[in-house]
């Protein structure tokens, strides 16, 4: 069974993370805070272990050879390990980056679901199965997280997730490249390399130029506009949440880590 873009199938994917949302909210509408917190350590304990064994599998079918998709250096992946240490240290930062960079990725993930097209022959297996179900827990949970008061954003917190998620992105850009002189890997980790196709940010490689020099790949402008598209979503999100409810706290909640 394959994925189509802009099917049904596709229709009923974008809408399930507001539903398991609404599960959750059902679920838990009753609940005390750390009640709530616990339930997110197990739900983001749940996305992490789907990614391991998605891995896993990956590995064995693979060879036992490694591949960079088995380093969850991707936005998507790294999310389910920023939502479980945000749950576990109570840090508005990584809520903060969850709700404005890791949400919008992981929705967009799951819009322009061509990945699913190009890189699976059927998602009736485990790693399709890993995909749609992790994306969707990353935005619903994060979703749910928001809803519930988890998320603080003020411009300090914002300040210091800058201070996080550009040296990250940096680091992400050298990584691919020390994988591709060190391993002759394609690794793409925040797609610092080239274009998830059928994405608007194939428009920014279209743009640039791309320079070689032996296995090194570099495109200037790409790279940039890559960076600052991800600063105006993330400035974006920032902006709306704070009309609404970003603004406010749960009662009982007490400021921890920035």
């Amino acid at each position: 069974m394959t994925f189509t873009m802009w099917s049904t199938g596709h229709a009923l994917f974008m809408l399930s993370p507001f539903v398991l949302w609404y599960v959750l909210h059902r679920y838990a509408r009753n609940k005390n805070h750390d009640a709530k917190r616990k339930l997110g350590v197990f739900l983001s304990i749940a996305g992490v272990v789907i990614l391991a064994l998605r891995n896993i599998e990956m590995f064995i079918v693979g060879g036992f050879v490694f591949d960079f998709e088995l380093v969850p250096l991707q936005i998507c992946h790294f999310a389910n390990f920023v939502l479980l240490f945000a749950f576990l240290k109570r840090s508005h930062r990584l809520f903060a980056f969850a709700w404005v960079f890791n949400l919008p990725a992981a929705y967009l993930s799951i819009v322009y679901a061509n990945s699913l097209v190009n890189n699976y022959d059927t998602i009736l297996n485990f790693r399709g199965f890993a995909y749609i179900s992790g994306h969707m827990l990353i935005v619903a949970l994060t979703l749910w997280a928001f809803s519930n008061g988890f998320v603080r954003l003020d411009r300090k917190i914002l300040l210091s997730l800058y201070k996080l998620l550009v040296p990250l992105y940096l680091f992400a850009h050298l990584v691919n490249l020390a994988f591709r002189v060190f391993l002759n890997s394609p690794s793409n980790y925040f797609y610092t390399m080239r274009p998830e196709s059928g994405t608007p940010l194939e428009w920014f490689h279209d743009w640039g130029t791309t320079f070689t020099a032996g296995m090194i790949e570099i495109n200037p402008l790409y790279l940039l506009l890559t960076g600052l598209f991800g600063l105006v979503v993330t400035m974006l999100v920032y902006s709306l949440s704070r009309l609404g409810m970003g603004s406010k706290t749960t009662p009982g909640i007490q400021r921890q880590e920035v």
